[in-house]
């Protein structure tokens, strides 16, 4: 029993991911997130698009999705593309 937390620290804290947006890492808990509350979290404008970086390209996400982080995740901001005339 005494291994139960081989990582040492609080056994009660939130565990924590560290993922990169627009090249600035950030720390952040560990649980499902959906993407407007993680672009306030790190500070991405309401305004722009949350993409993540895969090796396919970027993927757009749709700020009422919700999604699991994981350790080392890139994303980036940018601006909507959008209906504007």
């Amino acid at each position: 029993m005494a291994n139960e937390n081989e990582k040492g620290g609080d056994p009660h804290k939130p565990k924590e991911v560290v993922i990169f947006v627009d090249d600035q890492k950030h720390t952040v808990a560990d649980q499902p997130w959906v993407v407007k509350d993680l672009k306030a979290a790190v500070g991405v404008e309401p305004a722009k698009v949350l993409a993540q970086i895969t090796p396919h390209g970027l993927q757009d996400l749709d700020d009422n999705a919700q999604i699991q982080l994981k350790d080392g995740e890139r994303f980036m901001s940018h601006a909507r593309s959008g209906a504007s005339s």
